[in-house]
């Protein structure tokens, strides 16, 4: 069982917290918004809906992808979830939530006596209107018993730790909670895992973090396919990019990450420092 400090639940939903909430799709004056992302290219399917492609590029982005089904379906999510015995009528952190029966997921980021808080793609900003289509990324709130609400996917993580929950009855061993809510001051930069991950061909967890930063900073040349967890020259073309794009504070661009590099690339994608 691997050991960490921070618990996989805990860098899964301070990952999705992180995301910049803003408008992703591209806007065509004669189809309008068109599905388009980021999210979607990394998945490796873009240009459909994409809410189920966001929950799964997070689990993603933080080496989680094994314990979630990689699915662009909710129904096909939540028969995956059923069939494993991860099927909850309660929320717990991380879970992924079915909406109308299979019509949008998000990610549960909070919950209380009365409101499941969530986060997801594919969506619009509370209190906005875009025809249904669901532009972005954006955090909401619902009300726990609504119709609305069709039930949760709880994963297990792969650490054994039970995220904050509101089952009474949690098969992951957790005890339930009244209530919980995300901080924002826990997200804090990973320390510097040392120059060694980062030159060409190195095979790392570190690799593909930094690679995510970058993709999601918009440095350099774009992925075909994603984040790896080696690094190509493409990557120490993206690594160059932020480098010369901060050229005052990184020194010479060589495309060769170092601790300054690491933390820039982490600001950025997280929307800490202006591009």
């Amino acid at each position: 069982m691997p050991t960490t400090a921070t618990p996989d639940w805990r860098r899964l939903l301070d990952h999705v917290m992180a995301v910049p909430e803003r408008i992703y799709e591209g806007w065509s004056s004669v189809l309008g918004w068109d599905n388009k992302t980021k999210f979607g290219q990394q998945y490796g399917w873009d240009g459909v809906a994409w809410c189920a492609i966001f929950n799964w590029d997070m689990y993603s982005d933080v080496g989680l992808a094994g314990i979630v089904p990689k699915t662009a379906s909710v129904a096909g999510m939540t028969a995956w979830a059923k069939q494993h015995g991860l099927w909850s009528q309660y929320p717990s952190i991380g879970a992924e939530v079915n909406f109308s029966n299979g019509a949008h997921t998000e990610i549960v980021t909070g919950f209380d006596a009365d409101t499941v808080y969530t986060k997801g793609g594919n969506s619009i900003k509370a209190g906005a209107s875009d025809n249904g289509q669901g532009n972005g990324v954006w955090s909401h709130s619902h009300p726990r018993r609504s119709d609305r609400v069709t039930g949760y996917f709880a994963p297990r993580f792969p650490d054994g730790v039970c995220p904050p929950t509101a089952d009474p009855k949690d098969p992951r061993g957790g005890k339930a909670l009244a209530s919980w809510r995300w901080a924002a001051a826990a997200v804090k930069c990973p320390p510097f895992p040392g120059r060694e991950k980062f030159r060409l061909g190195s095979t790392s967890d570190a690799a593909l973090q930094l690679q995510t930063w970058l993709e999601r900073g918009g440095w350099g040349p774009r992925y075909r396919v994603g984040p790896s967890r080696t690094m190509t020259q493409l990557d120490l073309d993206k690594v160059k990019a932020l480098q010369q794009h901060y050229a005052a504070a990184l020194g010479p661009a060589d495309g060769l990450c170092g601790p300054q590099t690491w933390r820039y690339a982490w600001e950025v994608a997280h929307g800490l420092r202006r591009k």
